[in-house]
């Protein structure tokens, strides 16, 4: 069984790397900038703004399902593992 200290740091991880994703793409859906706003995430995963915002949030400690994040990964073309992993973006 996971501590809540474990579960808090997947979801930190995930949300971070939801964000980064989002931001810093290159899929066919992002902008000629690269990126994709959260509205336009959120319509292609067939979920809310608001719960892409939460996902993304570090202050909120939203909970969602593998299949959001499956959806997230197929549409910003990122392979699901690397939501699971810890980066160092800052580099």
């Amino acid at each position: 069984m996971l501590t809540n200290e474990e579960l808090d740091k997947i979801f930190d991880m995930i949300s971070q790397n939801v964000k980064y994703f989002r931001r810093y793409n290159h899929s066919k859906y992002a902008d000629e900038f690269g990126r994709i706003s959260q509205e336009r995430l959120a319509e292609l995963c067939d979920v809310s703004q608001s719960l892409i915002a939460n996902i993304e949030s570090e202050k909120v400690k939203q909970t969602f399902s593998i299949s959001v994040i499956a959806s997230i990964s197929k549409v910003l073309n990122i392979p699901l593992d690397e939501f699971f992993k810890e980066h160092d973006f800052n580099k």
